[in-house]
């Protein structure tokens, strides 16, 4: 199993910044779910990497210096809408360099950044509200946040997404994405179009999509985690997240909730999906799936909070292969492995807590999984606990989530 690479702390002894990086971790996943600690996570402050220690704290909002006020990009329009041709004059060879933007910088909208971009640069946006969008289409670069979030917001390139991901390997930390909407009810946060993308401590919101995959290159793996992606969907076109060809999804230590608009909480035809201690859950939403592994493939689910809402319109929690009819869109590999996960049905009616689409080839570890409220797996187990209701399990009444992963 391919893991990422992870980040060593950065040794910050300052008081001044230590009492900023408090200020960051107040506020938790919202009014009803109270991880214990399960990860570092990491934030920037003024340029400066901070590794908290303990649980994801900071998912939600991350406020700028001293509490005060995002503030809003310069008036007036920012540039052309970057998915038009770069100059070429712009495209001379370099060594990489550190883009910065912001409301005090030469390049006050992110969609500048996009266009001087060249492979392997850092963009770091300070804090702030942009209402802009960008295609970034250089490799190996990272883009993230300064001074808390970055937030994005309310335009669309190319009838797409706020941004347009074409490179490969790209790395985006704490930004915000809202407002994305377009004429295709499919309008995302970002558009994945190439190979490669790792999204950490983001927060995607109030849109029609969080993330679409479209990308087919191969080598393509997709790393999400210590984010939140919260009310998203509308009609069964969009998802918070939908990858549709990705050689492997990882998604952990994350939250997805209030999934809206009948779709998939998380919907994947990737080769490989991991999902681990991570909330999956659609509360009020009137979501489908809370997961779909259309394709089937090799997926592994362990140590998550998986809750299907009392308004889904799918009386199914989880479904596996269930579009493998055609055998040409089926991953070669079917096999699920579904751990010591916590499936929660708020149903009044109970369907399949797990439904799936057996193939000649299909291999299937179901165990140490607790099951309650209304609902049955589609075959007979004895590797899990099920119980009627929340009482029953010891759980608080709904809406409150127990915790994914303790550390």
């Amino acid at each position: 199993m391919m893991s990422p690479v992870s980040h060593q702390p950065t040794n910050c002894t300052q008081h001044a910044i230590k009492r900023r990086v408090l200020c960051c971790i107040l506020g938790m996943l919202g009014f009803f779910v109270a991880p214990q600690a399960v990860a570092d996570v990491e934030v920037w402050t003024d340029k400066q990497r901070v590794i908290l220690k303990g649980n994801l704290k900071g998912l939600k909002i991350l406020p700028t210096e001293n509490g005060k006020k995002k503030p809003r990009a310069p008036k007036g329009l920012p540039p052309k809408p970057t998915w038009k041709k770069t100059p070429s004059a712009l495209k001379k060879s370099r060594a990489p360099m550190t883009l910065r933007v912001g409301p005090k910088e030469s390049m006050k909208w992110p969609s500048l950044a996009a266009l001087k971009a060249q492979d392997g640069d850092t963009i770091e946006i300070a804090a702030g509200e942009y209402v802009d969008c960008a295609t970034w289409k250089a490799n190996n670069l990272t883009i993230r946040g300064v001074g808390g979030r970055a937030h994005v917001r309310d335009q669309t390139c190319g009838g797409k997404a706020i941004w347009i991901v074409r490179g490969n390997n790209t790395t985006i930390e704490n930004i915000e994405f809202s407002g994305m909407k377009v004429k295709d009810q499919n309008g995302a946060g970002i558009r994945h179009e190439g190979a490669g993308l790792t999204i950490r401590n983001s927060y995607f919101h109030d849109g029609q999509q969080g993330i679409l995959g479209t990308s087919r290159r191969p080598g393509d793996v997709i790393l999400i985690e210590d984010s939140e992606f919260a009310r998203l969907g509308i009609r069964g076109r969009a998802h918070p997240m939908y990858f549709n060809k990705a050689d492997k999804l990882i998604i952990r230590r994350s939250f997805i909730h209030d999934c809206l608009g009948e779709g998939n909480c998380v919907k994947s035809r990737s080769k490989i999906t991991e999902i681990s201690c991570s909330v999956i859950a659609s509360m009020g939403g009137n979501s489908s799936w809370e997961i779909d592994l259309s394709n089937g493939g090799r997926a592994e689910i362990r140590n998550n909070i998986i809750q299907q809402g009392p308004k889904s319109v799918n009386r199914n929690i989880v479904g596996f292969a269930m579009e493998t009819g055609n055998a040409k869109r089926r991953n070669s590999e079917q096999m699920l492995i579904f751990e010591r996960n916590i499936v929660i049905n708020d149903h009044s009616g109970g369907g399949q807590f797990l439904n799936y689409r057996k193939r000649e080839n299909t291999k299937l570890v179901v165990k140490g999984n607790t099951f309650i409220g209304p609902g049955k797996l589609q075959f007979k187990d004895k590797n899990n606990e099920y119980f009627r209701n929340r009482q029953l399990a010891n759980l608080k009444p709904y809406p409150a989530l127990p915790s994914a992963c303790k550390k």
